[in-house]
């Protein structure tokens, strides 16, 4: 079964039920479905065929999600990028997958067969006539490439077949459980695969998908409450706003499920949310785009492990390894490697046996080493410590920054925490805290949960913490604003204090224009992949 049949599906049996509301206004699944054979019809026209890649490089939008549809059954491979990204960045992505067609700049797009603007796109789209015809495809054929951000060297596409999306999506929804009257913000970018994953849940269940405006976050809550949105997926950017938005007298919301994955929102921001949103409930999960997700948590759990990733979902498997490849047991730390039905098909253009994440199992499946490091306890639940890349040694002691994050965002108060990775093992150890606490407030109640060695030698507060693209915190940007900050501090002589065992310094870093952005397009160089 290809993927576009999740929307053929909803449009036969809900063709008057409203699929997408976008700055545009409502479209049925009737009028989605239409807009994907015209969509069809233009991508034919510019001589797209089964197998070919096509780039999309613009903004998450109806015309985004027509050619989306249109591209999967046709049996193309759509290929979404971020809008945000350069042209040299954008360049890489169309050589490297070969693309047939690249909606994006002309000197972008240049390697391409075909190059078309996509506001050009979109116009011709909608004059084009409509093509309703679907290719015949196996299910291991690819459907998309997604493009990891990558922690070294240039991002590489994650071919993902349509048969390991539809298992990602229906696993998924056996655990989040969207219905057909949910109505679902995404305020995500849609080449995102947490956004992308939106639609095509939206159309497995018949219900509707609100695109939110990334710059419109102001009027946020009236979209909640004028569309009756009862889902909504978060990043922690999208949850500190909702909290502060909801702080407002307020009107009662439909709002029933939080999700989330990847970087988090601390404790305290997620019990203001729940307690801002009544009758809510959060769940939490993980997952990596080269399997999409592995685990989520039920939410029923979420009071009593609030730092659980929960159960593996549906037809996947974990278990966590030590450096010799053996499976631990319950409780220790180690690499979690996942196989299962929703394990992705490798990396472009990349031979198997030089892709270090993705193993050949025995019985001819692959096995995913996802880098991360974790844990399971006796009931199955998994804990996510950190990544190879975010493991750090110190006063001999190996640990993730990941741990101290958490413990900083377990502390009354703290709205977010990030640790940068320290220059070599005797550097110190820096903690950025979005905060109205003092530095050494922080730092005391630290000192009460963490143990010397991971103990930061500095703790610094931030007007807000600098996210990627995608909303997470960008972990590269916090150490160039501490080192901005400290080199400013040293030719004024007022040098940072680094003794682990003195008071923290107490001043804030202020640069309101490189950590309140809350949409640029900044790229993390530890975050390897939109989850």
């Amino acid at each position: 079964m290809p993927v576009s049949d999740l929307l053929a599906r909803a449009r036969a049996e809900r063709p008057g039920h409203i699929a997408l509301i976008d700055a545009e206004g409502p479209l049925t699944y009737a009028e989605l479905g239409t807009e994907a054979d015209k969509a069809a019809g233009w991508l034919r026209r510019q001589g797209v065929c089964a197998g070919d890649r096509i780039v999309h490089a613009g903004p998450g939008d109806r015309t985004f999600l027509a050619l989306l549809w249109a591209a999967l059954r046709i049996g193309a491979v759509f290929v979404p990028v971020h809008p945000g990204l350069t042209d040299d960045q954008v360049g890489h992505i169309v050589r490297d997958c070969t693309a047939a067609l690249a909606l994006c700049p002309p000197a972008a797009g240049a390697a391409a067969r075909v190059t078309v603007e996509v506001e050009r796109a979109a116009r011709e789209i909608r004059r084009a006539p409509a093509d309703s015809v679907a290719a015949e495809m196996a299910d291991d054929a690819v459907a998309l490439l997604i493009y990891t951000s990558g922690t070294t060297g240039r991002p590489k596409g994650v071919v993902c077949p349509h048969r390991q999306i539809l298992a990602a999506v229906r696993a998924v929804n056996d655990r989040l459980g969207y219905r057909a009257d949910d109505v679902v913000l995404c305020r995500l970018p849609l080449s995102f695969d947490y956004g992308l994953y939106q639609a095509l849940l939206c159309a497995l269940t018949g219900s509707t998908l609100v695109l939110a405006d990334r710059g419109g976050d102001l009027g946020l809550l009236r979209t909640v409450e004028r569309h009756g949105v009862t889902v909504i997926p978060l990043v922690p950017s999208l949850a500190r706003i909702l909290v502060l938005l909801r702080k407002k007298p307020r009107r009662p919301t439909k709002v029933r499920l939080f999700t989330n994955t990847g970087a988090r929102p601390s404790r305290a921001v997620m019990d203001e949310l729940l307690d801002a949103f009544p009758g809510s409930v959060f769940a939490s999960m993980y997952g990596m785009t080269e399997c999409k997700r592995v685990s989520v948590l039920d939410p029923a759990l979420y009071a009593e492990h609030p730092d659980s990733v929960g159960r593996a979902i549906p037809g996947d498997h974990v278990r966590i390894v030590g450096p010799d490849q053996r499976t631990l047991p319950p409780g220790e730390v180690g690499e979690i490697v996942v196989w299962g039905e929703t394990v992705m098909a490798g990396y472009w253009g990349v031979p198997l046996d030089r892709q270090s994440r993705y193993v050949r199992r025995a019985d001819g499946s692959l096995e995913l080493h996802t880098g991360d490091q974790g844990r399971l306890d006796a009931d199955g639940l998994l804990y996510f410590v950190g990544r190879d890349d975010d493991m750090i040694k110190r006063r001999g002691v190996r640990m993730a920054l990941s741990e101290i994050e958490y413990a900083a965002e377990r502390v009354p108060g703290v709205y977010a925490a990030v640790a940068p990775c320290p220059t070599d093992e005797d550097a110190p150890l820096l903690l950025a805290v979005q905060t109205a606490l003092s530095p050494g407030e922080v730092r005391t109640a630290l000192a009460r949960h963490l143990d010397p060695a991971r103990l930061p030698d500095r703790v610094v507060q931030l007007d807000a913490v600098p996210l990627t693209a995608n909303g997470k915190p960008d972990r590269a940007a916090v150490a160039r604003l501490l080192m901005a900050e400290a080199d400013t501090a040293q030719a004024t002589d007022t040098a940072p204090v680094t003794d682990t065992a003195g008071p923290a310094d107490t001043t804030p870093v202020t640069d309101t224009a490189a950590a309140t952005d809350i949409t640029a397009p900044t790229r993390n160089s530890h975050e390897p992949a939109a989850v």
